[in-house]
């Protein structure tokens, strides 16, 4: 946006020769700041139009996000963007974005945390399909399952590891799984890694389970008797889900 030059330069084209030279250099100053400071406040005017707009986009985008991530308990409440009304200004109303949704998604996560029955007994289905594909004891595999994600589909940890069984997507892309988050090619995947760690290990548990979880790299060369606490515990909580005692 700039101002309109051609405004101002008309001003003074639209008078007569004789008359321009008859005015003072006052006068002509004079009219001279009157018609900039039109043009300017113009600019100034499509400039507050602008950042109404921008202030409007916000809000409704801020509107659409509380109806996403609220509950059915909550839509009952009083209006939660009733405060936001009262700012002034677009960077007061966007500072408040980082608490609404921290608000709302924590409503929301505990849901998360465990599969819906349904969900439950759909993976239980899969499950058992694809330890009769792979050859795996079904035990062994929801062992696994419980222990990585606690039946959580869409469980992601610190380091990136994806879904029912965690697969690194890196180890994924191996396996031929697109999508780590798909409850059946992510249990496809991650048995048919399981047993090539146990067809590795000559039927190891132990071994097998050390490198799901702490990686065959540092299986090869620090042995079990270097595995970290995590993994130990990790071999535990697998083997006492299906009965077995760690040694």
């Amino acid at each position: 946006m700039s101002v309109d030059i051609a405004k101002i330069v008309g001003a003074f084209r639209a008078e007569s020769p004789q008359k321009i030279t008859s005015e003072t250099a006052y006068e002509k100053s004079h009219k001279f700041t009157q018609v900039f400071d039109d043009s300017v406040n113009d600019l100034k005017s499509l400039e507050n139009s602008k950042l109404q707009a921008a202030q409007i986009a916000k809000y409704s985008q801020l509107h659409l996000l509380h109806g996403l991530f609220s509950t059915d308990e909550e839509r009952g409440e009083d209006d939660f963007f009733a405060n936001l009304r009262q700012f002034e200004s677009l960077e007061k109303t966007v500072a408040q974005k980082s608490h609404i949704l921290d608000r709302y998604y924590a409503t929301q996560q505990p849901s998360l945390l465990q599969p819906e029955q349904g969900d439950r007994r759909e993976i239980d289905q899969m499950i058992n399909h694809v330890a009769k594909k792979v050859s795996l004891a079904p035990e062994l595999i929801h062992s696994v399952v419980a222990a990585e994600s606690a039946y959580n589909p869409a469980a992601v940890s610190p380091v990136g590891a994806q879904g029912l069984m965690q697969l690194m997507p890196e180890t994924a892309e191996e396996l031929g799984v697109q999508d780590s988050f798909n409850p059946g090619q992510n249990l496809l995947g991650g048995s048919k890694y399981l047993k090539q760690l146990l067809d590795k290990y000559d039927g190891d548990l132990d071994s097998a389970l050390a490198a799901y979880n702490w990686g065959q790299g540092n299986v090869d060369r620090h042995g079990l008797d270097k595995m970290p606490e995590e993994t130990r515990h990790y071999l535990t909580k697998v083997k006492s889900r299906m009965g077995i005692q760690s040694t």
